[in-house]
């Protein structure tokens, strides 16, 4: 059968309309319901009695359940399939999420947190593999940094969603934070029967996509699986790929990029508040005005990942935003007021901006188990940084002029990633599967 780059063309804008965002929600949905204790923090801290290293070491348990679990996961979804999988998945932590809202000691948060990470585990590098069996190699970047808008985007709608709900304070006897933790629950559950009965496997089974497209589209996937295999740059099964020191220096590599987003994630609304004029500081406030930020990252990661695409190059689209975010991180150190927050923001930008690109390098020399576990690989690596970022820089932040030094550590891991990042092989992106 021979190619229509119409067909292909047609195929790739029915993505983009279709199933992207459909994937943004969900992503959003679970990492708003990741990082939404960074907005109920004060109310959580004052009625559970956590210093700001137990409510560190509560956001950072998370990971040790989303880590151990990653693995299993993904390679589960590999085998009975995304939809199914991602159903499951979505149930799952939401449940969990909403049962915080009835928590009533520090244990309690602990065991809901860590239990929430092993609910949510698979999930972020299901949605990775996924997309590598959907979408071609030439548009892979820019359409992994829209899934993963999600994540600026849930710091830039939480902000204000939290503000909202916060204020259901006293509402039938509850808390804010428990209104919070509720209400922000049952997207989640919604979402998972939705899933179920709508998300499709593989192209020939999307309703949106004409037999023509979904034919082109699977058979450009199916031409690049051969020149890469050809080319002896695929790694297929599961020991042999994690035998490949390349899966290992991108772990770490995503260790130090996770510790840098995940820092700001949990910590941002602090930052903001401190940055404000006392006569201005309020938790509500600084949660509106976390948004900022945010709103950058959003636009710097469409920016840098359409770059990627367009020069056919990750290596470097990842490490100079990680030295632009380094850079930026030091000087605001020095810096106070509103210059502090917008360097802030730039770093928290620059940071953002290169998981489009990054999340593209995996798929370039690996495939089938390989993929499923090697993502999941990179992933559960990268997220102890997830895990150490907010208890490291809760005790940092206990000691005189400990936010600068928890802000000169973060600066210090991101220039690591930089250095990283250019020890990656420059990789020949594949040549471009011909139309007629």
């Amino acid at each position: 059968m021979s190619l229509s780059s119409s067909s292909l063309d047609r195929a790739l804008i029915a993505i983009h309309r279709h199933l992207l965002p459909f994937l943004f929600l969900l992503y959003l949905v679970a990492y708003l319901d990741r990082v939404n204790i960074s907005f109920a923090a004060a109310g959580v801290s004052k009625d559970l009695g956590l210093t700001t290293a137990s409510y560190g070491f509560a956001a950072g348990i998370f990971f040790l359940g989303y880590v151990l679990f990653e693995i299993p996961s993904n390679l589960i979804l590999e085998r009975v399939g995304a939809r199914r999988w991602i159903s499951r998945i979505l149930l799952s932590w939401g449940l969990v999420a909403g049962l915080m809202a009835f928590m009533t000691s520090a244990q309690q948060f602990n065991g809901l947190r860590l239990l929430l990470g092993v609910a949510e585990a698979g999930f972020f590098p299901g949605i990775v593999l996924y997309l590598s069996q959907w979408v071609p190699a030439a548009q892979r970047s820019r359409t992994l940094a829209g899934f993963m808008l999600a994540i600026p985007m849930a710091g830039l709608l939480g902000g204000p969603i939290s503000a909202g709900l916060l204020s259901l304070h006293g509402l039938g006897g509850l808390a804010g934070w428990r209104w919070l933790f509720l209400l922000e629950a049952v997207p989640a559950i919604v979402l998972a029967f939705v899933v179920l009965r709508r998300l499709p496997d593989r192209p020939h089974q999307a309703p949106w996509l004409a037999a023509d497209e979904a034919a082109a589209l699977e058979e450009v996937l199916q031409q690049e699986q051969r020149q890469l295999q050809g080319s002896g740059r695929h790694v297929h099964g599961l020991l042999a790929g994690l035998r490949q020191p390349r899966l290992w220096l991108l772990g770490m590599l995503y260790m130090a990029i996770a510790t840098g987003f995940y820092g700001f994630s949990f910590w941002i609304p602090r930052f903001v508040g401190e940055s404000l004029p006392p006569t201005l500081n309020s938790p509500v406030l600084a949660n509106l005005l976390s948004a900022v930020p945010y709103t950058l990252a959003v636009v710097a990661m469409l920016w840098m990942g359409a770059s990627a695409d367009r020069r056919g190059e990750q290596r470097l689209h990842v490490a100079l935003p990680l030295a632009v975010a380094a850079v930026s991180l030091g000087l605001a150190i020095a810096g106070s007021g509103v210059i502090r927050l917008v360097l802030i923001s730039v770093s928290t930008a620059s940071t953002f901006s290169c998981l489009g690109p990054f999340w593209t390098i995996p798929s370039q020399f690996l495939g089938g188990r390989a993929a499923a576990g090697g993502i999941a690989w990179i992933n559960s690596v990268g997220n102890i940084g997830g895990f150490l970022a907010p208890i490291v820089m809760g005790r940092l932040m206990l000691s005189p002029g400990g936010d600068n030094l928890a802000l000169a550590a973060l600066a210090t891991v991101l220039l690591l990633g930089s250095v990283l990042a250019l020890w990656l092989p420059v990789v020949t992106p594949p040549p471009v599967p011909r139309t007629n």
